[in-house]
C-alpha cells in the first residue's frame, strides 16, 4: 500500500525540521544525553556506553498521548510497536519472548509463554525507561537476546506530601484515570497509586471463514477467504494499584519495597453478520462451501491478574546491589464459545483454558574500583513454574467462574483423545557473572565479561481427566555467555565502539510441556528442546556536533543456532523443535536536533532483515522510521510524531485485507496548555490523516482510524 500524497508532504516537512538551529533548553525524547544504569549494571554516561541505549522519561511520556507502555516505546530506534489496544513491542526483529523486560528489576516475561502484557504496566507510574539494544545475556542471562527494556517506577524524592491526578476521555469511549500520592520525611518515603483504563468501541477484528475461498459480493481476507462479519466492539478493562516504601539508612544505603496489583479483562460485544436472512448466523459460504456457526462470530473472553513484589537494597558507596522479586500471574486464561444462541445475546456453553504462572528472581552484585579497572561480580537465581487446566465444557462461556461439566478422555486406538486436561512444569536457573571495565588508556575502554548459567527443566506432566498421567524427563544444561566490547573516545563528543556477545535463551515452558489433542488442535510436548544460542556483533558511532546535534549510527548482525520453531508433525499436529539457524542483520541511525530554546526535533531509521533456515522472516519489518518535532514555550507545548513501518505480508497473501501486515505511515499530534504549575490540559489526535491499514503483531487487527483524546493533569 502506497503512502497518500498528503502524508508524503507531511513526512518531508518534518524531515526538513532536522536542519541546523541553535541550542534548546528542551531535550528531545530520544537523546544521547543522560545516564544509564542498565547497560553495564552501573551508572554511566550514555555517550560512553558501547551499545545503543535510549532513555524515555516521565516528561517524554506526558507530552505525548501515551495510553500504554508499548506506546511509550513506539518512537525508540529499532522498535516496532503494535497500535492495537493490547500493545506489543518488537526490538530489532525480536518479540518479547526474546527481550528481557524488567520492572524495578523484576522480570515481567511470563513463565507460561515468555510474553509481556504491556497494558498491565501502569504507564503513569513510570519514572523512566531504558532500552538497551542487542544481546545482553553476559549480564542478564536468558531472554536478553534482542535487548533489555528496564522500566523504573516512581518513588518520592522531595520532602512533604506530593501527588497528581490525570483523567482523560477519548474515542471508543476510552476513559483513563490515574492517581499518585507520595510522602517523604527524613529517612522514610512512601507512595501509592491507582490507575484504570476502560475502552469500548473499537471494531478491530473481521470474521472470515477458514479455507472457504472467495464469495461473490463479499470482501476477502489476506488469504482469500470470505469475510462474513465482525466480532463487534472490543471492551477492555485494565486496573492497577500499588504502593512503595523506602528507608534510607544514610545517603548511600537504601532499602525499597514495591508492590503492584494489576488486572486486564477483555471481551467482544455485539457481533455483526454481513449475511442477511435465514443464513445470517448459520450456513455455508465460499468456493469451497465451508460452514460457519454463531460461535464463528465471537472472540474469546480473557482474564489476567498478577501481583508483583520487588525488594531492593542499594549501597552506592560500597557498590552493592541486591534484589528479590516475585511475579505471580495467579489468574491467566480465556473462555471460548461452543453452543450459543444469537437470539439470547449469544449466551451458551463453551471451553475454558487457564494457565497461571509464577516467577521468582534473586540477584546480588558488587562493584570494586581497582585502579584502571571497575570490576562487577554477581550471582543470580531464578525459578519459574506454570500449570494449565483445560475444561472442555463450561455452562456459561461468558463467566470465568462458570460451572464445569467434567469431560473424560476417550480412547482412539492407542491414543487418548479429548476431555479435560491438566499439565504443567517448572524450571530454575543458577548463574554467576563478572565484568571488568578496563580503561587501559585515556581514550580506550574495554568491557570484558561473561555469565555462566546452569538451567534445569523438571516436573513436567500432562494428564487427561480419567487418563494416564504422562511424566516427562527432567533435563539440565550449562551455558557460558561471554561478551567483549571496546570503546574509543576520540574526544568528549565522539565515541566509536565494537562489541561481540553470545546470548543464551532456554526454551519456554509452554514450548517444552504443551500437550493437547482436542478441538484446540494437537500439540506434542518436546522435553528434549535445547536452548537457543545467539552470537551478536555490533559496530557503532556516537557523535555530538556542539550542543546542537546528537547522532548515533550502528550496524548489527546476529546468528541464532538451535532456533526453536513450531513445526507440523502431520496435517493437524504440531510440536516445537530446534529447527536450525536464524539470522538478522541491519543498521540504525538516529539524529536529535535542537533548533532554538523552544524547538527541537528527532528522526531515526532502521533497516533490517532476517531469515530462518534460509527463508525470509516476515515478522521483521525491513524499514522502520520514526520522526517528530516539539515546540515548547510556556504555556504551550505542541508535539508532532510520525512513524512508518514497511509491509510484512507473507508471500501468497494480499495486502490491504484483514490478516495482512500492511505498510503504513501514521502521524500523531498532541497540544498541551499549562494554566499554572499545577494544572494543565492536553488535546491529542492520533492517526491524524485517518489512515486505513491492517496489521498483525501476535494478534490480527484492523487499524483504528483517527481518534481524539482530552486529558487533564493536576499535581501538587
Amino acid at each position: 500500500m502506497s503512502l497518500k500524497s498528503k502524508e508524503i508532504t507531511a513526512l518531508l516537512a518534518v524531515l526538513a525540521l532536522t536542519g541546523a538551529g541553535s541550542v534548546s533548553a528542551e531535550t528531545p525524547v530520544y537523546t544521547l544525553k543522560g545516564i544509564t544504569v542498565t547497560a553495564n549494571r552501573q551508572a554511566e554516561r550514555l555517550q560512553d556506553v558501547p551499545a545503543n541505549v535510549q532513555v524515555v522519561t516521565e516528561k517524554d511520556i506526558q507530552k505525548r498521548n501515551v495510553q500504554n507502555t508499548a506506546q511509550a516505546l513506539a518512537m525508540v530506534t529499532g522498535v516496532s510497536a503494535s497500535q492495537s489496544v493490547e500493545g506489543t513491542v518488537n526490538l530489532r526483529g525480536y518479540n518479547s519472548k526474546n527481550i528481557l523486560v524488567l520492572v524495578d528489576g523484576q522480570p515481567m516475561n511470563t513463565a507460561w509463554d515468555g510474553d509481556v502484557d504491556w497494558n498491565m504496566i501502569p504507564v503513569e507510574n513510570i519514572r523512566k525507561i531504558e532500552v538497551v539494544s542487542g544481546g545482553q545475556s553476559a549480564l542478564y542471562g536468558g531472554r536478553a537476546v534482542g535487548g533489555v527494556i528496564n522500566i523504573m517506577t516512581k518513588t518520592q524524592k522531595q520532602d512533604g506530601l506530593h501527588g497528581s491526578a490525570t483523567v482523560s476521555y477519548g474515542s471508543n469511549a476510552t476513559v483513563n484515570q490515574n492517581y499518585n500520592v507520595g510522602f517523604k520525611k527524613d529517612k522514610f518515603d512512601f507512595g501509592a497509586f491507582y490507575g484504570s483504563m476502560n475502552t469500548h468501541g473499537w471494531k478491530d477484528y473481521d470474521v472470515s471463514v477458514s479455507k472457504s475461498g472467495k464469495e461473490k459480493g463479499y470482501d476477502s481476507d489476506a488469504e482469500g477467504n470470505a469475510i462474513i462479519g465482525n466480532r463487534g466492539s472490543k471492551k477492555v478493562l485494565n486496573e492497577s494499584f500499588g504502593f512503595n516504601m523506602g528507608y534510607s539508612f544514610n545517603d548511600s544505603q537504601k532499602l525499597t519495597y514495591k508492590y503492584t496489583h494489576s488486572i486486564y479483562d477483555w471481551k467482544y460485544e455485539d457481533p455483526i453478520s454481513y449475511i442477511e436472512g435465514v443464513y445470517r448466523w448459520n450456513g455455508n459460504i465460499g468456493e469451497n462451501n465451508k460452514s460457519y456457526s454463531p460461535s464463528s462470530f465471537l472472540g474469546t473472553q480473557g482474564w489476567r491478574a498478577y501481583n508483583l513484589h520487588s525488594l531492593t537494597y542499594n549501597d552506592k558507596d560500597n557498590g552493592i546491589h541486591a534484589h528479590f522479586g516475585l511475579t505471580d500471574y495467579y489468574k491467566d486464561g480465556y473462555t471460548s464459545p461452543v453452543d450459543v444462541d444469537p437470539k439470547k445475546n449469544f449466551d451458551g456453553s463453551g471451553h475454558k483454558t487457564s494457565y497461571p504462572s509464577k516467577s521468582w528472581d534473586f540477584d546480588f552484585n558488587k562493584r570494586w574500583k581497582l585502579g584502571e579497572h571497575t570490576l562487577l561480580a554477581g550471582v543470580s537465581y531464578g525459578q519459574d513454574k506454570f500449570s494449565e487446566e483445560y475444561y472442555d465444557s463450561v455452562a456459561d462461556w461468558k463467566s470465568w467462574n462458570s460451572r464445569v461439566t467434567p469431560t473424560y478422555v476417550k480412547k482412539k486406538g492407542k491414543n487418548e483423545v479429548g476431555g479435560d486436561q491438566s499439565l504443567g512444569g517448572k524450571d530454575k536457573t543458577y548463574a554467576i557473572y563478572i565484568q571488568d571495565k578496563w580503561q587501559f588508556s585515556p581514550k580506550w575502554t574495554a568491557y570484558i565479561g561473561g555469565r555462566y548459567d546452569h538451567y534445569k527443566k523438571y516436573d513436567g506432566f500432562a494428564q487427561y481427566l480419567g487418563g494416564v498421567r504422562h511424566e516427562f524427563n527432567s533435563d539440565s544444561y550449562s551455558k557460558f555467555s561471554p561478551k567483549i566490547s571496546l570503546d574509543y573516545a576520540f574526544n568528549d563528543s565522539t565515541n566509536a565502539y565494537v562489541s561481540y556477545g553470545k546470548s543464551f535463551n532456554p526454551p519456554i515452558l509452554y514450548q517444552v510441556y504443551r500437550y493437547s489433542d482436542n478441538k484446540r488442535g494437537t500439540y506434542r510436548p518436546n522435553p528434549d528442546l535445547d536452548p537457543e544460542t545467539t552470537d551478536t556483533w555490533e559496530l557503532g558511532l556516537k557523535k555530538k556536533f556542539g550542543s546542537k546535534t546528537d547522532v548515533h549510527a550502528d550496524v548489527f548482525y546476529a546468528k541464532t543456532d538451535d532456533y526453536i520453531k513450531l513445526n507440523k508433525e502431520n496435517s493437524s499436529a504440531y510440536f516445537y523443535e530446534n529447527a536450525g539457524d536464524a539470522k538478522t542483520h541491519g543498521f540504525e541511525i538516529s539524529l536529535n536536533q535542537h533548533h532554538s530554546d523552544a524547538w527541537s526535533s528527532y528522526i531515526n531509521y532502521t533497516w533490517q532483515t532476517g531469515k530462518v533456515e534460509g527463508k525470509k522472516n516476515y515478522d521483521i519489518p525491513r524499514h522502520l522510521l520514526h520522526l517528530g518535532t516539539t515546540y515548547s514555550k510556556n504555556p504551550w507545548t505542541v508535539n508532532l510524531d510520525g512513524m512508518f513501518i514497511s509491509d510484512r505480508t507473507e508471500a501468497g497473501e494480499e495486502s490491504g485485507h484483514f490478516m495482512a501486515r500492511d505498510a503504513y505511515f501514521l502521524m500523531n499530534l498532541s497540544t498541551n496548555y499549562q494554566f499554572n504549575k499545577n494544572f494543565g490540559l492536553q488535546f491529542a489526535v492520533n492517526n491524524l490523516f485517518d489512515r486505513e491499514y491492517y496489521d498483525d503483531n501476535n494478534h490480527y487487527y484492523i487499524g483504528d482510524g483517527r481518534t481524539y483524546t482530552l486529558t487533564a493533569r493536576y499535581s501538587f
